[in-house]
């Protein structure tokens, strides 16, 4: 099943990658990790955070990015991703990505196994006033940087909502990935970390 998983990791890979390896400018590009992004029937909306407070201690100099792929039509009912509206760029404009700043987080008890580290209520309060859910069908792709505010509606519908994470980093000084993208794209994945 690895080798099954890693070749769909390849395939999508290669329809996204050369989209904007020239404009990260990755000395050395490696996926650092993937997973799918699965929300059952009933599933709970995901509160607001950035993703930099959990990957501070993985890497010093912010340089992870996420990539979004609607594995089926995705909305508001079913759990959409809300970013944003001001800070909607073009592809082009992704060399300005990581370069934010962290909001004010707070640690919260959770039992649902959500993200502990959530930017403050009042803070959230006023940044939700900016942010739309984003509608993506099949096979759209959505990429944002770890400084960017985000969320998730519940799933309100009888039927899972389906995506896949790629994140994208420069490998700098990091001990654990998931895989070079030079790897990956030649099949010697033996050396995935």
């Amino acid at each position: 099943a690895k080798g099954a998983n890693l070749d769909l990791l390849r395939q999508l890979h290669l329809d996204i990658w050369p989209e904007i390896r020239d404009i990260v400018k990755f000395d050395v590009p490696v996926v650092d990790h993937c997973y799918l992004l699965f929300k059952s029937p009933g599933g709970r909306a995901t509160r607001m955070h950035q993703d930099r407070p959990y990957w501070i201690n993985k890497e010093p100099q912010a340089t992870i990015i996420s990539v979004w792929i609607a594995l089926d039509a995705i909305n508001a009912d079913n759990g959409a991703l809300s970013l944003v509206r001001e800070n909607q760029v073009d592809v082009s404009d992704m060399s300005s990505f990581n370069s934010g700043a962290v909001l004010e987080h707070e640690e919260v008890e959770l039992s649902d196994g959500s993200f502990p580290l959530l930017i403050r209520d009042d803070v959230a309060k006023k940044v939700a006033e900016t942010m739309v859910p984003v509608d993506m069908a099949k096979g759209d792709v959505i990429a944002f940087d770890s400084f960017e505010p985000h969320m998730a509606n519940a799933n309100t519908t009888d039927a899972p909502r389906l995506g896949m994470k790629i994140a994208y980093a420069d490998l700098g000084i990091k001990k654990h990935y998931l895989v070079r993208v030079d790897e990956l794209e030649n099949g010697t994945t033996s050396a995935a970390q």
